[in-house]
């Protein structure tokens, strides 16, 4: 477990910083929820039936897990207006130049942009500017949105979700005070609606997607649970 300030015996601490100066800070998931509605997950079944009773239609919003994942995570913006369409094989883009005054780490994009793509894929990757450096006994996967569906029906791409971990070693880790950490940076693939021709729309400040710390498989295994006798009558 590492000493630095703010680490304890139970808690791990991640660290950011900006790769770009217009990066916006990682920030808790706060989803909108019904705020008056009640939440039935802790309800006695006799209250729950009472309530079913008046013509109440449960929602998602009643579970407690969908209430759960909608505040779990730190969120990852646009850092500017970007404009994607795809076009053929490939796409095309617009999105503002990344100027040299604002690479604080020095990184440059392929395209020299804030929109980017995978050599020869025709996938886009969206530079948001923030590095991340994390525990190397972890991991930390970027994903989509929770039920964006639901929160952002209107949005016209996905996530291509994935997880970085220890073997994940293309963004270094300057500092020498983190030994036990890796890095890594927010850019994120995007996956473009297929069913529409409309240009894909981004604006600054826009919600991208998560970040979350993941344990690693290595570290924890699935078993069943196989009962005896003894177990089954105790």
């Amino acid at each position: 477990m590492s000493v630095l300030p703010g680490s304890t015996d139970d808690k791990w601490v991640i660290y950011w910083e900006r790769e770009y100066s217009t990066a916006f800070a990682p920030e808790r998931l706060k989803l909108d929820f019904h705020p008056h509605r009640p939440l039935m997950t802790n309800m006695p079944l006799s209250e729950q039936r009472d309530l079913a009773a008046t013509g109440y239609k449960v929602i998602p919003d009643d579970c407690g897990p969908v209430r759960a994942v909608g505040q779990y995570g730190w969120v990852i913006r646009a850092l500017a207006d970007c404009r994607i369409r795809r076009k053929g094989s490939g796409i095309e883009w617009q999105s503002p130049p990344i100027l040299p005054e604002e690479r604080l780490l020095g990184y440059k994009s392929f395209s020299g942009m804030y929109v980017d793509t995978i050599l020869n894929s025709g996938f886009p990757k969206l530079c948001c500017g923030i590095r991340f450096y994390y525990p190397k006994r972890l991991g930390m996967m970027m994903k989509d949105l929770p039920n964006h569906f639901y929160h952002f029906p209107d949005r016209t791409f996905s996530i291509w979700e994935g997880i970085k971990t220890q073997e994940y070693k293309l963004t270094p880790n300057l500092y020498d005070f983190l030994p036990d950490y890796d890095a890594f940076v927010t850019n994120f693939l995007l996956q473009l609606d297929p069913s529409t021709d409309q240009p894909t729309i981004i604006l600054r400040g826009d919600p991208i997607g998560l970040v979350v710390p993941v344990m690693l498989l290595k570290h924890f295994s699935l078993e069943e649970l196989k009962r005896t006798p003894e177990t089954s009558s105790s």
